[in-house]
């Protein structure tokens, strides 16, 4: 659990069964006229800044007198002793579109917390129009070229659910529509939709059209969920679904033993080679994170890290000026590329096809730029290095994938593998890792974090040579 002085009722807001028993006392005085029960309560993502505020994600399940059975999913967000609790008095609207009976934004005395009830979002306003079927229909009636239909069809059904939700940043919904056409000819499609809380949105979605238009993806080597379009009004994306599980799911049910010998690992490395050498026009991409900006991300990470882990502080202190001293020298050899821009295991998906084989997708490119592409590398690296060193797969197994992945990626890419400037990168990734699961506060994992740690000085010490 976190502890945070400043936040006194925080312990509580991450404890899910006390919770549970808190939010029925708070509805019974927010709604007396429900007769609300609180059956189950899931804590979803917690975003903490120490001695600041804290972020937590809320799933519940509850009934109300009548046995009617309602998921709200609430945002509650705290502030250090009473700071920002201006803004929580600003006045909040009565009701909102998408909130049903629930209000739409409260404050919780008891918890200094300020709760959000789902789509009411201040900074994503337009949610509760992305749950709204008739603009939805509008919508893909609007942009049936993206669903690769002529003029003339229409949106009969819309079905929407709540993918991922990260407040004030992020939201993706699913679709599930049907459409109709002439000679009554009918079509069922999904697709999926992620709303920004700025114009990046159009960004993603240009540089999406890109991928998708190059010869890797039409060969099949780079599988990207295809754009279908973009919703100006709204800062939406509309991507088609490329229906398939999570790669970590399909690793686990293989065993993580078993991935050297999987043929993933092969797979991945040529989906990234390829990737890296699409060519996007330099108009559209943003710079990549250059070497002094990973080592200022490096030092932000330390800092935090020491703040909850205070006995590494002085070792930590240490990491950053061995990783000052190490940094490499901007070079006109280096590479620049398409870079994915957070390339790990989370954001892969794999399904099998109707012959029975595995396909691999790679999505979530809202970090996509122009950099060194070995940036991409370092952070699947780590991935894998951190899973090695938490016990999540055998650390025989992660070294023997790390190296097929660095043998194939090299073979691939024009420019190899530099292995020193690779792991100065590896080890801000790991430092980043680390502090995530600090942040989480899962016990079981951060009571045996020190391994991770280790691998921090191996490959800080390849940084160096």
């Amino acid at each position: 659990m976190i502890d945070d002085k400043k936040l006194p009722h925080l312990q509580k807001a991450l404890d899910p069964a006390a919770m549970a028993r808190a939010f029925e006392n708070f509805f019974r005085r927010e709604y007396p006229e429900r007769g609300l029960s609180v059956e189950a309560c899931e804590i979803g993502r917690v975003h903490h800044k120490p001695g600041k505020n804290c972020d937590i994600l809320y799933h519940l399940r509850c009934r109300d007198r009548d046995d009617r059975v309602s998921s709200p999913v609430l945002h509650g967000k705290m502030f250090a002793e009473g700071e920002g609790h201006g803004k929580i008095h600003k006045a909040q609207p009565e009701s909102w579109p998408g909130c049903g009976f629930w209000k739409p934004a409260r404050f919780w005395p008891e918890m200094a917390m300020l709760v959000y009830s789902f789509p009411y979002d201040p900074k994503l306003p337009y949610l509760g129009q992305l749950l709204q079927p008739d603009f939805v229909k509008q919508q893909v009636e609007a942009n049936l070229a993206g669903f690769g239909l002529p003029a003339g069809w229409k949106c009969e059904e819309v079905t929407c659910s709540l993918v991922k939700y990260m407040p004030a940043r992020r939201c993706i919904l699913r679709y599930e529509i049907v459409l109709t056409g002439a000679a009554q000819n009918r079509q069922q499609n999904c697709f999926y939709g992620k709303t920004y809380d700025s114009l990046k949105s159009r960004y993603v979605y240009e540089a999406l059209r890109e991928i998708c238009a190059s010869p890797a993806f039409a060969a099949g080597v780079l599988n990207v969920p295809q754009p279908i379009a973009h919703i100006d009004a709204a800062n939406t994306l509309w991507q088609q679904a490329w229906e398939g599980g999570g790669f970590c799911e399909r690793a686990a049910q293989l065993g993580w033993a078993n991935l050297p010998a999987s043929g993933f690992v092969q797979k991945i490395a040529a989906m990234l080679a390829a990737l890296h050498q699409i060519a996007l026009p330099d108009s559209l991409l943003q710079p990549g994170p250059s070497p002094s900006a990973v080592l200022g991300h490096a030092e932000d990470e330390v800092a935090k890290i020491s703040q909850l882990l205070p006995e590494r502080a002085e070792g930590l202190g240490r990491v950053v000026s061995r990783l000052a001293a190490s940094m490499p020298e901007p070079e006109a050899s280096t590479p620049r590329a398409t870079i994915h821009g957070t390339f790990k295991l989370a954001q892969i998906l794999c399904r099998e096809d109707p012959d029975g084989r595995s396909e691999l997708a790679l999505v979530d490119f809202d970090s996509i730029a122009r950099g060194d592409p070995l940036y991409d590398a370092a952070e699947f690296v780590a991935s894998l290095a951190y899973m090695g060193a938490m016990g999540a797969m055998p650390a025989a197994s992660s070294a023997e994938s790390i190296e097929i992945f660095l043998r194939d990626y090299q073979q691939q890419a024009p420019w190899g593998c530099d292995r020193r400037r690779l792991a100065w990168y590896v080890v801000d990734f790991l430092l980043d890792r680390i502090h995530s699961a600090l942040k989480r506060g899962d016990s079981g994992e951060v009571a045996n974090i020190s391994p991770a740690f280790d691998q921090l000085d191996e490959w800080l010490a390849l940084a160096e040579n």
